[in-house]
Parts: C-alpha cells; structure tokens; sequence
C-alpha cells in the first residue's frame, strides 16, 4: 500500500510540474508576442494628433530661415598660424647638418 502512495504522488507533482511548465512557456510566449490591442488604438491615436497639429504649419515648417545680415562683414587680417610650416616640411636626410 505504500509504494501505491509513493507512486500516485509522483504522478501528481509531474504533473503539477508540467501544467507549471505549460504555463510559464505561455507566459514567455505572450510577453515576447504581445496582443495589437493596444498598439493599433496608439498608432491611430498619434496619427489624428500629427494630423490635427500640422493643420497650422506652413511649406517651410516649424524653423524659419535666418534673415540676411544688415551691414556686409568687414574682411578682417589674416591670422597668422599657430604652428610653424617649415618645421612641417620633410628633409632630406635624418639630420640637419649640411
């Protein structure tokens, strides 16, 4: 009568085990595919508010062109650079004795 018990309550939590293991992989399931419900509902949603605020913009958009400048910029002198260019020049050889 024991070993009847033993083996009735080894069924049981298999399967206890396997209706977890069923519910888990649809768990996994449902939150990696989840339901359109609530994402057409969003997309249309966002769609009508684009629509609704670009009623009021015009061609050029929300940024305007910066205006001319009034007075033309006066050439300033050049500069002169901050590094020297000949010490950027290549040599003829690895010394600079002649």
């Amino acid at each position: 009568m024991g070993k009847a018990k033993i083996g009735e309550w080894f069924w049981r939590f298999l399967a206890g085990v396997m209706l977890f293991a069923v519910g888990w992989t649809i768990w996994i399931y449902t939150q990696l595919n989840p339901p359109a419900l609530v994402t057409d509902a969003a997309f249309a949603a966002a769609a009508k508010a684009k629509a609704k605020s670009n009623a009021g913009q015009s061609t050029q958009g929300v940024i305007a062109p910066a205006p001319a400048p009034a007075t033309p910029e006066v050439p300033q002198e050049p500069k002169e650079p901050p590094i020297n260019a000949d010490k950027l020049k290549f040599s003829d050889s690895l010394s600079d004795k002649k």
